[in-house]
Formats: C-alpha cells, structure tokens, sequence
C-alpha cells in the first residue's frame, strides 16, 4: 500500500521520516533591493520635506512679540529665532493694493496685503472669510511667520506682484527737493516715502504734485438746494465772491459708504455743484460761515490743482520745484506743494517675510503622525533589506 502524498513510498515506511514535507512548496522570490532602498529613500526624503511643518507644529502657541513690524522689519535684520514661530506683529496695512484671493471651486476668499514702512519685506495673508470686524479693525497680527522664498509658489506671486500690482507713495515736499537735488545725472532717484518705504524712481516716472492754491477755496453746493449751476454760482457771487472755474455736478458718497446696488438700503450718495472760488480777504471767513450754514451738506476745502510730470521734466529750485513743459518751465514754491506722489509696482525683495494669520502650531499636529508613519516605513524597509542580505 502506497501513501496518496508520495505514491513511490508505501505507507508505514519512515526511510524519508526527517526530510521537510514542504520542501515541494516552491519560496517566494525575495523583494529586488532596489525597492526596499527606493522605500526607504522615499520615507526618509519626505520626513525631511515636513521638516518645516514638524518644527513648527512642536513649538510653542504663545505668540512671540515682534513689536512694531517697521521696525523689526525696515532695517531688514530679522532674527532667526522668528522664523517659522508663531508671532505677534503690529503694523500699518497698505490695503490700497490688497489682493482678494479665492480658491478655485469654493467662495471662499482671503486677504494679501503688505504691511507699510517694512520695505515691502513684510506680507500678511489674511485667511479668515468672512472676515471679524475686530481683526478687520485691528493693525496687531498674530500668526505664523515664514520666509517667502520658502513658498512653492514664491516666483509666481513676485511675478504676479511685479506686473500687476501698484501702490501710491506719498513723499514730503522737502524730502522730494532735497532728493531731486542731489541726484547724480539722469539715473534713478531713490528715496523714502512718508511712510519709510524706499522707492526707485526711474527718469521716466510719472510724478503728480498736488498744489494748494492760497487765495481759492473749492465749494460744493449740493443740488438738492441748487437744481442748476447757476442757482450755486447765484449763491457764491452775493456774498461777494468770484468764480473761478467749475467741475460741474460730482456724484459724492454717502455717511455710511458708497451705493452697493440698487437692493442697498443706504440714501443715495449726495451730488454738488463744485466750484474753484475766490473771495476778498476780509469778506472771506465771513462767506465761508454763510455757505456752510446754508445746509448740511455743503462741502468747502482748499482749492488744489494736479500737476503731472515725468521725473526727468522735474528739478530742484531754492525755493521749490521747476516743472518743465511745453509751455516753458513753472515755477512751484514749497508752501504751494501739498504733497508730491507717484504709482510704483509692488516689487517683493528676496529678503521678504510672510506672515499667515491665524496658522497656529496645533494645527499641524497631524504632520507628527505622517511623519512617524513615514519613519516606521523607512525603518520597516531598511530593516528587511538587512535581514535578506544576512541570509
């Protein structure tokens, strides 16, 4: 009688009791080691990505006070011991040139601004939507501060920031002068605006000066009391006062802010006839007095006229500013210039510093996990690459 599981041998035969009964199972081939060191590669390389994330996630959630941004930010020395912490930084946002940004397939929108006098070195993004009116109204900033050159997308933004996005620098008259005089040649002029940001002006900038004329006053005169000009016009010239020029019927807005639409319950913003107007100087206080009490919504301020020229039509006088054109040069003193200002693109140094609001430690706490995960994978890996060579 043989045994069904070895035919060639007869059952109660233990000649071939020591041999393996599964020697006839064929192994499985052992893993290539390259894959087991491309695992671990992997494992390992992506634990040193979140680097950034693990460090910041075991730190501390007690903001670190960075004082005043301009001047933390504006000699351009950050300490290390800011970078990547979660900080607390005052400043003054420049929400003229703010960016609203919105993730593709979501409503959701965030704020993109730079904080003035830092030297455009300082970002915050602004993350909550909508945003709390106390954070709206707040210049304090807490949140986490990273390098921008750390981002992903560092060169898109500079890019995007280079070619569309400008911002107004205000500069005082006597500083514009004294800059202006000492200029070498036709090359750039650079200087700090009134908020401590420097700008480089190019001989082809164009420059607006805003001149005060002393001895006009602009009126405006809304047309819910004067249904034409000539009714506002009636109303200045007996009190003794002369027109000079009109700028016709300007729509104003309202206390409460411009009309959002025609669903908003706000009045309808008030229009003025608005007029440049001269008056002799002993009746002059006396006039104003008499058309501001005539209705609330009188509006009187100083008259002003926008000179516009390029950097290189301007030059520095003793007493001013000469302003060539084509009608030869104008002569502008410094007690005539209101403030002297220019558009200049918003160009975003190497050296500049993002801070996130609101990204707080706790909330990478799941890169811990990743990372762990990773390391027992690589380990796992690197571990059975050892015990296959050993064999």
């Amino acid at each position: 009688m043989t045994d069904p599981a070895h035919p060639n041998r007869a059952v109660g035969d233990d000649s071939a009791a020591g041999a393996d009964e599964f020697a006839h199972i064929p192994q499985r081939r052992a893993r290539p080691p390259i894959v087991a060191v491309a695992g671990a590669l992997l494992a390992f390389g992506l634990v040193f990505h979140l680097r950034h994330d693990l460090r910041y996630a075991l730190s501390s959630s007690t903001p670190v006070d960075m004082g005043a941004a301009q001047t933390t930010f504006g000699s351009g020395k950050v300490g290390r011991e800011f970078i990547n912490r979660y900080v607390r930084v005052s400043g003054t946002p420049d929400r003229e040139s703010a960016l609203e940004i919105d993730t593709k397939g979501s409503w959701v929108f965030s704020q993109l601004f730079r904080v003035l006098g830092t030297g455009d070195r300082l970002f915050l993004h602004r993350r909550e939507s909508p945003l709390p009116a106390d954070l709206a109204l707040a210049d304090t900033f807490e949140g986490r501060l990273v390098r921008v050159d750390d981002l992903s997308f560092a060169d898109a933004i500079r890019v995007y920031f280079a070619n569309h996005v400008t911002a107004t620098h205000f500069f005082a008259p006597e500083a514009f002068g004294r800059a202006l005089a000492g200029r070498a040649g036709a090359g750039p002029l650079t200087l700090a605006d009134r908020a401590g940001d420097s700008v480089s002006l190019g001989p082809e900038e164009s420059i607006a000066i805003e001149v005060v004329q002393p001895d006009q006053v602009r009126v405006g005169l809304p047309r819910s009391r004067f249904p034409g000009e000539s009714d506002a016009r009636a109303a200045v010239t007996s009190r003794g006062g002369e027109v000079l020029s009109s700028r016709g019927l300007v729509k104003g807005v309202t206390a409460t802010g411009p009309d959002s639409g025609p669903l908003s319950t706000a009045p309808p913003p008030p229009e003025r006839w608005v007029l440049d107007v001269r008056f002799p100087a002993a009746r002059r206080q006396a006039a104003l007095d008499e058309l501001g009490n005539l209705d609330r919504l009188v509006e009187l301020r100083d008259a002003r006229e926008t000179v516009t020229a390029r950097l290189a039509d301007l030059a520095a006088t003793k007493d001013g500013l000469a302003v060539r054109g084509a009608g030869g040069d104008r002569q502008l003193t410094t007690a005539q210039i209101a403030a002297v200002r220019t558009l200049a693109a918003v160009v975003i140094p190497p050296d500049a510093f993002l801070l996130v609001e609101g990204d707080r430690p706790r909330e990478h706490a799941v890169s811990i996990f990743f990372a762990l995960m990773l390391l027992l994978f690589g380990t796992v890996n690197i571990m059975g690459l050892v015990r296959n060579r050993a064999r």
